[in-house]
Order: C-alpha cells, then structure tokens, then sequence
C-alpha cells in the first residue's frame, strides 16, 4: 500500500492547535461560570443561572406586564441558545397569568419569586 509521508512539524502543530483550543474552551467554561454580572444570570450555579425581577422589570417600576414578561422570557431564550443550552422544558414553562395569581395583570416580586421556586422545585419565599 502507498504511504503519504506528513511532514514533521504536522503533529507539534496539531499538538500545539489542541492545547491552545482546549486552553481557550477552559478560560471561557470558567469565565461563564464565575461572572457575576451582564445577562440573566441570577446565580443559582453554573448551568442554571436563573433570571432575577429586575432582569423582566424593564422599566423598574416594581411590576412586570405581560408585554415585559414575554419579551423577557423572549430574550432569555435567544441568549442561552446562542450559548448552546438544550432548551428543555420550554413546552412547561408558566405562562404570564400562572404567575399573575391575584389576577390584576401585573406581576409583583411575590407573584414572580413563588413562580420561580415553584419551577425550580425550592422553597417557596
């Protein structure tokens, strides 16, 4: 059978292309895991940063509309698919009037925190 010789320097490069890869994955995975600011990271630990009031009340009035809640919920869906989450669970994720329990078309810092806990399976505030 015929042979290709590679030249020598082929494997240090590939050696050398790996490390720097794996390096820069490693820098990044820590990087994501210890950063307290930017997006909707409530830091709940790495992989299930949960997201705050305040990232959904967007005009800081101390309540959440709907029209703030779906483009909230709208904008943490693109970010963590752009980051390669699995977005599981979407199809039983609480609509805007689940968590409107007193039914006044708002949602107070309550209202949004008994959600969260009762999705994420802690204990209610």
């Amino acid at each position: 059978m015929f042979r290709m010789h590679r030249p020598t320097f082929t494997k240090p490069l590939m050696r050398v292309t790996l490390i720097t890869f794996l390096l820069g994955f490693s820098a990044l995975a820590l990087a994501q895991m210890g950063q307290g600011g930017g997006g909707m990271q409530g830091g709940r630990g790495a992989g299930r940063m949960m997201p705050s009031f305040s990232d959904f009340d967007a005009d800081g009035d101390g309540q959440i509309t709907q029209e703030e809640f779906e483009q909230a919920r709208a904008e943490r869906i693109a970010e963590r698919s752009s980051q390669g989450y699995q977005m599981r669970g979407l199809a039983d994720a609480p609509s805007f009037a689940d968590l409107d329990t007193n039914g006044d078309g708002t949602l107070d810092e309550k209202e949004f925190a008994t959600g969260a806990a009762k999705r994420h399976g802690q204990p209610r505030p």
